[in-house]
């Protein structure tokens, strides 16, 4: 990949004009990966019309549009917003699970969980490694069988 990228830039005036850009570098980095407009909007869940403004500097990236590039590309962020730093990201080890997120949020509506969760944070945060072995234990010992 990189010496496709190394050809895109040595081989297109016009993509090495826009490489000053947010959009430049997205539709160089877009090129050099062989993804059509539509896939990649379709990847990281926005529209095609979004991501063509996004690309041609008529806008500038929503957190949406970043947090699916981050999320579902190896595309590194920094690089795209600044132009400096390494164009992928190789051995990404986030994972993102979504799927609970409205729930949570729901629950977190209670003022008392609310309260209780950010006390643990705080001693997960702030804590020796005696209380964080606690928390450890006492949440294995209280796990739930959701199998059943």
């Amino acid at each position: 990949m990189e010496m496709v990228m190394e050809e895109v830039m040595t081989n297109s005036s016009s993509t090495s004009e826009k490489i000053d850009s947010v959009g430049g570098r997205l539709r160089m980095w877009r090129h050099s990966n062989m993804l059509r407009l539509v896939d990649l909007a379709e990847l990281i869940g926005v529209s095609q019309g979004s991501l063509s403004d996004l690309e041609n500097d008529k806008s500038l990236p929503s957190a949406g549009t970043l947090t699916g590039l981050c999320v579902r590309t190896d595309l590194n962020i920094y690089w795209l917003l600044t132009g400096t730093g390494p164009i992928i990201i190789k051995d990404r080890k986030v994972e993102v699970d979504t799927s609970n997120d409205a729930a949570f949020m729901q629950m977190m509506q209670d003022k008392d969980l609310r309260k209780t969760v950010n006390r643990l944070v705080e001693v997960y945060k702030r804590g020796t490694a005696s209380q964080k072995a606690m928390l450890k234990g006492f949440l294995s010992g209280v796990e739930l069988d959701v199998s059943g």
